[in-house]
């Protein structure tokens, strides 16, 4: 396996290669957040195809809040990306610490619920990220320019797609958690931002239809 540090380095190429390869990692969760990423990224350019046009002047004050606000969640989208191939490295490791000794056996579990915790938490900013994106999804697709709507429509599938997968990849790891509660209140979180990402998305095909023929 690579260095895997910095997959948003990778070029296209590069990262498909290793996503295909037998290495566990990068896997669906990095790929999440790519999706993500990619949403964000076309957000922002509905922005600046609507920014300067003299029909939509009446916008460009949303237009550039958009604009910022979609530049900040493919940032941060983009750290996603190797925080949660770091995230299942961290599995990794924590289950070949040694179990020899029953203080090594104390050691080991810990750090391997401290790097599941970790590896759903990672996927959890992924799918709230999402959500943030496929909200103001919403505005470009109501307010932005009106050519670009089959792109608006693309980011909501996207953000959809991203944030599944997050949950996905939350929902294999409550199986290493402990606590009744705590699991339930991941299961919460999932079902709930799932059921408002999928509105959302509804939402997002009604405004885009008028355009596409």
């Amino acid at each position: 396996m690579r260095q895997l540090s910095n997959l948003i380095d990778f070029t296209v190429n590069d990262f498909l290669q290793e996503l295909s390869s037998a290495s566990p990692a990068p896997g669906g969760g990095s790929v999440s957040a790519l999706s993500v990423a990619m949403a964000a990224s076309l957000t922002e350019m509905v922005a600046n195809l609507t920014l300067g046009r003299k029909k939509y002047a009446e916008v460009s004050d949303e237009m550039a809040e958009m604009k910022a606000l979609a530049s900040e969640f493919t940032a941060e989208a983009k750290l996603l990306i190797d925080l949660d191939t770091e995230a299942y490295m961290q599995v990794m490791r924590a289950f070949q610490l040694p179990k020899e000794a029953p203080e090594e056996k104390t050691v080991r579990r810990e750090a391997i619920l401290s790097a599941t915790r970790n590896a759903i938490e990672v996927p959890k900013r992924t799918a709230t990220l999402a959500y943030e994106v496929m909200k103001v999804v919403q505005i470009a697709l109501a307010k932005g320019n009106s050519n670009t709507a089959s792109d608006g429509l693309v980011a909501s599938y996207l953000a959809l797609s991203g944030c599944k997968g997050a949950i996905a990849n939350i929902r294999i790891n409550l199986s290493g958690l402990k606590d009744a509660d705590e699991i339930a209140g991941y299961d919460c979180f999932c079902w709930d931002l799932l059921a408002k990402m999928e509105a959302l998305a509804l939402q997002a095909e009604i405004l885009a239809k008028p355009y596409l023929g």
